[in-house]
């Protein structure tokens, strides 16, 4: 997946819960987000994926 940004964060009080809110929020739109702790703060990466097709094919 190719990254479209990436910031560092000192302490939120639960960065799961803020990614998953990212997630479900913007999933559709193609984007996915991700945390990751570094040091004694967190990384939060952003990628860039295909929007989400409501599960329609084209076949």
């Amino acid at each position: 997946m190719p990254e479209i940004a990436r910031t560092e964060l000192d302490d939120p009080i639960e960065p799961h819960v803020l990614v998953t809110f990212l997630n479900r929020a913007l999933k559709r739109r193609g984007l996915i987000f991700g945390v990751a702790r570094q040091g004694d703060g967190f990384l939060l990466t952003v990628y860039e994926t295909d929007p989400w097709s409501g599960g329609k094919t084209d076949d």
